[in-house]
């Protein structure tokens, strides 16, 4: 396999390495900032990913699924703060740059929603709220019609959005990427897919902390994404 596939980054993380390793290694924690899941291993070294063939808590673990492999390693630093290193290997579509370009861009994503998480509601249990548009929303153009509903790509900004059952949804841009946007307020971390490299539609992943009720926001947030797809 060739270096240009095997995907790479380092997180500089405001939070201890034992924070960290709750985050990525609990079903909590995952829920908190990528996707409900439990990457623990049982006795078999099986886990809901694939096997894992490293667990080692507090520093890291590894995980093999399928031809692909997944890497955590924390690394404490000084001032109780930690660094995150990800290694993702095995992109063997047969357009397996398309296939990199998207899972970079997610994982970018992903990645900075964890240290937004750590950084602002750290330990807070949270709830995964996801929603999908049509199946016609594959397309760019679908995806620039939702950032118009946005309203700009300067992060920090205010945005608000009225979200029928929640009112007014306040927040400030806190991610603007290519296929991804991210709004957080007060009580969530809000995250909007463009899926079009991969042939799929237009999709939410939210984050939401604290105490929620999950199918009021499920039933909201799926409304207003089909409606803004009439």
């Amino acid at each position: 396999m060739s270096d240009e596939r095997r995907y790479e980054i380092e997180v500089p993380l405001e939070a201890t390495s034992d924070q960290v390793w709750d985050a990525i290694s609990t079903p909590e924690g995952m829920t908190a900032w990528f996707a409900p899941m439990d990457p623990a291993p049982d006795e078999n070294g099986i886990s809901a990913d694939g096997v894992v063939t490293r667990w080692e808590p507090g520093h890291g673990y590894v995980v093999q699924a399928g031809s692909s492999s997944y890497e955590y390693l924390i690394e404490a630093r000084d001032g109780g703060s930690a660094v995150l290193r990800f290694t993702q290997t095995g992109f063997q579509s047969d357009d397996w740059e398309a296939e990199y370009e998207a899972t970079s861009r997610g994982w970018e994503l992903y990645f900075h929603t964890l240290a937004q998480y750590l950084s602002n509601f750290a330990g807070q249990p949270a709830t995964y709220v996801v929603a999908e548009g049509p199946q016609w929303s594959n397309t760019d153009e679908a995806w620039q019609q939702l950032k118009q509903v946005v309203g700009t790509s300067i992060v920090r900004d205010k945005v608000q959005l009225d979200v029928y059952g929640l009112g007014p949804v306040v927040g400030l841009l806190d991610y603007f990427g290519p296929s991804h946007i991210g709004i957080r307020t007060d009580q969530a971390l809000l995250r909007f897919h463009g899926r079009n490299l991969l042939g799929m539609s237009v999709a939410l992943g939210h984050h939401y902390y604290g105490d929620q009720d999950a199918k009021r926001l499920e039933d909201a947030w799926q409304s207003w994404l089909t409606e803004l797809y009439l």
